[in-house]
């Protein structure tokens, strides 16, 4: 028993799954490379995907020079990588920039997808998080000062920084309210937004410091749908030994829904032979030319459901058989004329309509693609229609 469905019965709706990677210094799926301009040499890989090969390090810097920092940032038809020129936030997707030397980690596409999600490249490296600012950028974690003194009536701030020197800043202003604090530095204003302030600790948590050019500010790119992460400020200083990287992959899946309309004149007669008598069939028999005796039907007649009926003509035909029900006041019959009554006390399902357990889905070449099963049996009633939803995913 096969229907088609109504193409206004199908429903196919995309969404983006991710997979969250973590690799590190010392893993084999991924590749650290060197650009360099001004170097020839063949560069030997000690580990990684690529382990035992070389590639020249100027052709490396060549070709991300080509591609990715050609000056066509802002060319949407010849630009590659995340870009916008949305005036709101074109601070935050500033020009790329590339020096004469450059160190990139390369991720083969089967750990990548579709590409990676913005806002989850995060890389550790010598005890400075770099995170991706969802632009395209790669950039300094926030700044966390462990400061020596804090003091507010004089104005100034002192702190160590991260070659343990101490450092001085003046206070200019501290906007509780808005979590900003303005403070000078070399007779520059800065403004910074307060991640965290903790005056019994002295700890001072803020988003950047500009003139920490060493932890803070854009180190490089993250290029998502390739799969490639440069760094561009202080390369050599950059991916040296145990580091480590995270991210999620992207990947697209379907999900196919099918509504199955099984109306009341549908799917409800019984595939036991001897629920049905056929009428009319006519068979023969031939003799094959292997001399073998094959039945062959030349006339397939009708098939009935056994049960009561009245005929155009007024004729009578009674089909019915012995079911389930059975009194002793009254014949034992389960023709459809006696659904009510004998569905009333068949709690079997052994009635003559079918249970379904299981639906297939058919391609247009009748080709099962899909089995859904059932948590449990479902009657297939005469007098009302039943609705199934079919999920899945690919």
């Amino acid at each position: 028993m096969l229907k088609r469905i109504p193409k206004s019965d199908i429903s196919i709706r995309p969404f983006k799954a991710y997979k969250e990677w973590n690799f590190s210094s010392g893993s084999t799926q991924i590749d650290v490379l060197e650009a360099d301009e001004n170097s020839s040499d063949l560069n030997f890989i000690p580990t990684g995907s690529l382990t035992g090969s070389t590639y020249p390090k100027n052709s490396i810097h060549g070709n991300i020079k080509s591609i990715f920092y050609n000056g066509q940032d802002d060319n949407p038809i010849t630009r590659i990588g995340f870009k916008t020129n949305n005036y709101t936030i074109f601070t935050n997707a500033k020009e790329r920039n590339l020096g004469s030397y450059a160190k990139i980690i390369s991720i083969p596409n089967i750990y990548v997808g579709e590409g990676m999600k913005k806002n989850s490249v995060v890389v550790s490296d010598g005890g400075i998080i770099y995170v991706d600012d969802g632009f395209g950028n790669l950039r300094g974690s926030d700044v966390i000062l462990r400061l020596d003194t804090m003091d507010f009536n004089s104005s100034f701030i002192t702190y160590f920084n991260l070659e343990n020197t101490l450092l001085t800043l003046t206070i200019v202003s501290i906007d509780v309210v808005n979590m900003e604090i303005i403070f000078n530095y070399n007779s520059i204003n800065y403004t910074q937004k307060i991640i965290e302030l903790d005056l019994q600790n002295n700890i001072l948590e803020v988003d950047e410091m500009p003139f920490l050019d060493d932890v803070t500010g854009v180190f490089g790119n993250v290029f998502y749908n390739q799969g490639i992460i440069v760094f561009t400020k202080y390369p050599n200083t950059r991916l040296l030994n145990n580091w480590e990287l995270s991210y999620k992959s992207t990947q697209t899946i379907y999900e196919h829904e099918y509504l199955l309309i099984s109306n009341q004149d549908e799917f409800n007669v019984s595939t036991n032979p001897t629920a049905v008598v056929e009428i009319g069939k006519e068979i023969e028999f031939i003799t094959g030319s292997d001399n073998k005796i094959y039945t062959v039907t030349t006339n397939p007649g009708v098939k009935y459901i056994r049960k009561k009926s009245t005929l155009e003509n007024g004729n009578i035909l009674d089909y019915r058989f012995t079911g389930s029900y059975s009194s002793s006041n009254s014949a034992s019959y389960a023709g459809f004329e006696h659904y009510d009554l004998s569905s009333s006390i068949d709690t079997t399902g052994s009635f003559l309509t079918p249970m379904i357990t299981t639906i297939g889905l058919y391609d247009d070449d009748c080709q099962l693609v899909a089995v859904a099963k059932l948590p449990q049996p479902i009657k297939s009633e005469y007098d009302i229609p039943i609705n199934f939803i079919v999920r899945f995913d690919t």
